[in-house]
């Protein structure tokens, strides 16, 4: 960033070395502090890996219902 004072967080792909998400370029956010931003990246990493628990599949998944 340009802005010294301010932090953000990037999940990378290791293997193609590309940022895939960022703070910055998706969501203009920046944390004030190396902390804020790193705890904002875990989280968002963990939600991208870890499945929601309350989300449902639809009607579309193979023809199931409720």
């Amino acid at each position: 960033m340009d802005d010294p004072w301010l932090w953000r967080w990037e999940i990378k792909d290791a293997v193609h070395d590309a940022v895939v998400q960022s703070s910055w370029e998706q969501e203009w956010t920046a944390y004030p502090s190396r902390e804020e931003a790193y705890c904002a990246g875990r989280a968002r990493l963990s939600a991208a890996i870890v499945p929601d628990r309350s989300e449902r599949f639809g009607e579309w998944r193979f023809g199931a219902s409720d």
